[in-house]
């Protein structure tokens, strides 16, 4: 397959898979979105009756969701676009009553989008293979699967917000409007999580300096800035206040930021906590640590100033939040962008890897999907804030729901690896773009 017909083939592929998978009783955070979502597309108006909505009106942390409108109102306080982006859904689907449903299936749509954009990025820098093991692990071995594509999560826009910018960013063609598309996906990204736009700024600003061209942040920041506009019209609308963060009580986030700079425990967190840490959900990144130092130097500009972005995004999300991320949801969440900002990076550096990293990439990557799948394909296999130092969502799933934990694991283990034997009888049977300089290869492939 070549031309598009391959990465329609992929978009449809993973957005089945997605769509099988969604969650029809998905957290309070996701489920609340939906809630605003479905009544704005019913009503046309902005404030539900959140007396609607038993499952949030009586629990017990309700003020988690809920944020207080200038006229006094009571009403459902999201970042914009997890509302904004199911709208669509809920008016042509038309639910009979509340429905996480809708809500679900534009969240798969858009994750098996940004898997696609990811791959159409890594084609046409290193070729079809490694552009396919790359997508394929991002969307099926990570957070992307359990979180982001099984509702309408922030993350499900900020995934697809910053994999549209390394799209954007990573033509070579100098299109005149290269660097606005960049500018508009980050604005994606900042409707998703308003201080992302910590992650455009550092692309716009450090593909600038790099190529001593002022004009690059200037059309970032301008196409981003009317996206950042726009968003203040929506919560003027909804909020009655043209603060873009008006969603959000803010001073929950701001107001322990001075004692989350020294909270090492919340930074170690996000690496290594057993249930949440990156490190442990996500192994291809140790393997894959000392081939991207080697190949530094020589990754594309935009690549590297989206790695770094999303290093100080996690920074950022150490002082304003804890690494934990709540309850319901499956894997890691709070640091999924730093998985998506590292994914280009990574696997242009392929060609660096040496005997150890090769020998441990196949396992690693394995490992991942069947570490996923079980809590991307059942609900109720997360585990609560208090449990997330001392247990592992796979671990006891295994231990006390074996089936629908193992059996998950198996499959998908087991078609990983006759999918690695066809690959390695076809060999270069694939068609390959050629990679940008020297060759890049897929990892752990002939």
């Amino acid at each position: 397959m070549s031309g598009w017909r391959l990465p329609l083939a992929l978009f449809a592929v993973v957005a089945t898979t997605y769509l099988a998978t969604i969650s029809a009783d998905p957290s309070p955070d996701v489920y609340s979105a939906d809630f605003a979502a479905a009544h704005i597309a019913r009503t046309g108006d902005p404030v539900p009756d959140i007396s609607e909505f038993p499952a949030l009106d009586d629990n017990i942390i309700r003020e988690t969701w809920i944020v207080e409108t200038a006229d006094g109102r009571e009403a459902i306080g999201r970042a914009p676009g997890v509302i904004a982006a199911s709208v669509p859904a809920y008016f042509v689907m038309r639910p009979d009553g509340l429905s996480a449903i809708p809500g679900g299936v534009t969240a798969a749509l858009l994750t098996a989008g940004s898997v696609t954009l990811l791959f159409l990025t890594l084609r046409r820098r290193a070729g079809t293979r490694l552009a396919l093991v790359a997508a394929g692990l991002l969307g099926l071995g990570t957070p992307m699967w359990s979180v982001a594509a099984d509702g309408m999560w922030p993350h499900t826009l900020t995934a697809f917000g910053i994999v549209g910018m390394a799209w954007a960013a990573s033509r070579d063609d100098d299109a005149w409007w290269q660097w606005w598309v960049v500018g508009l996906f980050g604005g994606v990204v900042l409707w998703g999580r308003l201080h992302a736009a910590l992650i455009c700024a550092v692309v716009g600003v450090g593909v600038a300096l790099a190529r001593r061209r002022p004009a690059v942040a200037v059309r970032v920041g301008l196409a981003s800035g009317a996206m950042l506009g726009l968003m203040s019209v929506w919560t003027r609308w909804m909020y009655g206040s043209w603060d873009p963060s008006s969603g959000y009580r803010s001073g929950d986030f701001t107001g322990g930021v001075a004692d989350r700079l020294t909270d090492w425990v919340n930074f170690s967190g996000f690496w290594v906590a057993p249930d949440r840490g990156l490190l442990i959900w996500t192994p291809v990144l140790l393997v894959m640590a000392v081939p991207l130092a080697r190949a530094w130097r020589g990754l594309p500009d935009w690549s590297r100033a989206l790695l770094v972005g999303g290093v100080l995004y996690l920074l950022a999300q150490g002082l304003l939040v804890r690494f934990s991320g709540g309850d319901a949801f499956y894997g890691y969440r709070t640091s999924l962008e730093l998985v998506v900002c590292a994914t280009p990076a990574l696997a242009l550096s392929a060609g660096e890897m040496r005997r150890v990293a090769r020998a441990l990439f196949v396992p690693a990557a394995l490992l991942q999907l069947a570490l996923i799948a079980p809590g991307a394909i059942t609900d109720n296999l997360g585990l609560p804030v208090a449990e997330v130092w001392h247990e592992n969502a796979f671990v006891g799933g295994a231990l006390h729901r074996p089936v629908v934990t193992l059996v998950p694991a198996g499959a998908v283990l087991l078609l990983g690896l006759m999918m690695l034997v066809v690959d390695r009888r076809v060999g270069r049977s694939l068609p390959s773009a050629p990679a940008e300089s020297a060759e890049v290869r897929s990892p752990g492939l002939p």
